[in-house]
């Protein structure tokens, strides 16, 4: 397999991912079915930020997700959802993973957070598995993300991620690092049934942070990173 040195960044897109990087002097794309194949293709990737939570509680709600809300700030800030704790994992249906969250911690675990339990569950089975994959994947939110790159911390963007004028503003903070040809083609080049526009920009945000953390000069929240119970960072990096 061909040595990748680069960085990539990484958005959920229907069931599967949606990965971006720089090669060939334009901004590239491909999609992929789970975490597994994804990583297999990237490995020898310096960076793979992840638009997912990766360090999980046994119980009460993580720092890193309370401060990035804080971070975003305003109306964007209620985009970053509750991670659930690491005992239901592995529940089939959401009033299960909703009992037993309740069961541990005294909340319960709505439909739109059960729907994204699976991709959790993917990710969290491939840092376990693979200590080359710890070394790699790094957990980004995209809103962070943007609210870094317009300004810094509470300067999360007011607009929605799927109006026009929410897209306008991305596409604008995008354009000032990989240049607006670069984006546009890439927008134009991912077709709408493999993933909407704003997964594709939300995986260029993620590729910008994972620049920062391969060049060091990437902040996280919190700022002083906390293992999981499995040794896995809680952290949201930027």
């Amino acid at each position: 397999m061909e040595q990748f040195k680069g960085c990539v960044g990484v958005d959920g897109a229907g069931s599967g991912w949606i990965a971006v990087w720089w090669g060939g002097g334009g901004l590239v794309h491909a999609l992929y079915p789970d975490a597994q194949q994804l990583f297999h293709t990237h490995r020898t990737a310096r960076v793979i930020a992840v638009d997912i939570p990766i360090g999980l509680c046994e119980q009460g709600g993580r720092p890193a997700d309370r401060e990035a809300r804080c971070f975003v700030g305003g109306k964007r800030a209620s985009s970053v959802f509750s991670t659930p704790v690491r005992g239901i994992l592995d529940a089939g249906s959401q009033p299960e993973a909703s009992r037993r969250h309740r069961e541990i911690d005294g909340r319960g675990f709505g439909a739109q957070s059960f729907a994204i339990l699976p991709k959790i569950r993917q990710w969290d089975q491939l840092l376990q598995g693979d200590v080359d994959a710890r070394q790699r994947v790094r957990e980004i939110h995209p809103e962070v993300s943007f609210a870094a790159l317009n300004g810094g911390a509470g300067r999360g963007l007011a607009d929605g991620k799927r109006t026009f004028a929410g897209a306008q503003r991305r596409v604008s903070l995008l354009a000032d690092i990989y240049g607006q040809d670069a984006v546009m083609a890439l927008l134009r080049a991912v077709p709408a049934r493999q993933a909407a526009t704003d997964d594709v920009l939300d995986a260029l945000a993620a590729l910008w942070s994972a620049e920062r953390i391969a060049a060091g000069r990437a902040r996280s929240l919190p700022a002083q990173v906390q293992p999981d119970r499995t040794g896995l960072p809680a952290a949201i990096w930027y």
